[in-house]
């Protein structure tokens, strides 16, 4: 599996925003790149419970995910001081039909400080503490957001990211980098994931449970990787949600159903699938009409 194999770009965090945080995402986020276009999915599961939707098909061509936080208040505040599901939605409106995703990508990155304020500034008051996020496991990241699609017919996916300085009691960013293929590796082939990725990892370790539960899961797809052949645009939407089903059930605390998967064509608009329970073979599942949402049943 010599895609599988190369370096992912990998931090896991989850951050609690105050003591009265909405709820957090820990989140998956795995993004599959073909010649006839880009996959790109995540969990669903929010902590400590509840589901969010945390991924989002803006424009019919660009996708913005969410990692680490989907919604949070500060302090003991009525309202929400951030939901990602509507913070994105009024981006989305305010932006032109012909934005570029270099171009998405620097309105959010714009946004992300004043978005974040009230959490920014309970970790320079020192209420939200270090300790206070290890206790949860994780205190990398504040939020990560990865915007992807095609710009000058160029597969593009760039990640957004606030990063607390415990320390300092700051926060630094917005840090921008630009997913680039590993050195070798085919601009038009290759699959990374960022976020948790406890079964992810071993998925890559040849005869670890992982590693053969996703053989067993999508067959033809895994030979097609090991062979280092092109996916489909349908064979990586069936590696996306088979790797998302096999984090979920490694990581069940922080990762789990539903699913959103997005899918970009290189031509054409996009669509967006959801699916509710996780399956023990998902090869075969047919592409669904462009420009539509379909949910399972």
């Amino acid at each position: 599996m010599a895609v599988l194999m190369s370096k992912n770009y990998l931090l896991v965090a989850l951050l609690i925003l105050a003591c009265s945080l909405g709820r957090a995402s820990a989140t998956t986020v795995v993004y599959a790149v073909t010649p006839n276009g880009m996959v790109i999915g995540a969990d669903g599961k929010t902590v400590p419970s509840g589901t969010a939707v945390k991924i989002f098909l803006l424009k019919n061509r660009l996708v913005v995910a969410d990692i680490y936080t989907e919604s949070g208040k500060a302090d003991n505040g009525a309202t929400k001081d951030y939901d990602f599901p509507l913070w994105i939605k009024q981006i989305d409106s305010n932006t032109s039909p012909k934005v570029s995703v270099s171009g998405m990508t620097e309105i959010i990155s714009n946004q992300m400080t004043s978005t974040f304020a009230f959490a920014i500034g309970a970790i320079e008051r020192g209420v939200l503490t270090k300790e206070k996020a290890a206790a949860m496991g994780v205190e990398a990241y504040l939020v990560q957001y990865v915007v992807a699609g095609y710009e000058n017919g160029i597969p593009t996916v760039y990640s957004l990211t606030l990063m607390p300085d415990w320390d300092t009691r700051c926060v630094n960013g917005p840090l921008k980098v630009l997913l680039n293929p590993e050195k070798g590796q085919n601009t038009n082939s290759r699959i990374f994931w960022r976020g948790q990725g406890v079964g992810l990892k071993q998925v890559k370790v040849a005869d670890t449970t992982e590693h053969k539960e996703l053989a067993a899961r999508i067959p033809v797809e895994f030979q097609v990787i090991g062979n280092g052949k092109d996916l489909t645009l349908d064979q990586a939407s069936t590696v996306v949600r088979a790797l998302l089903g096999i984090e979920a059930k490694a990581n069940p605390k922080l990762v789990g159903f539903p699913i959103t998967v997005v899918t970009v064509p290189r031509i054409g608009g996009g669509w967006v699938r959801t699916y509710k329970n996780d399956a023990p073979a998902v090869s075969g599942f047919p592409e669904g009409p462009q420009g539509k949402q379909k949910q399972e049943k």
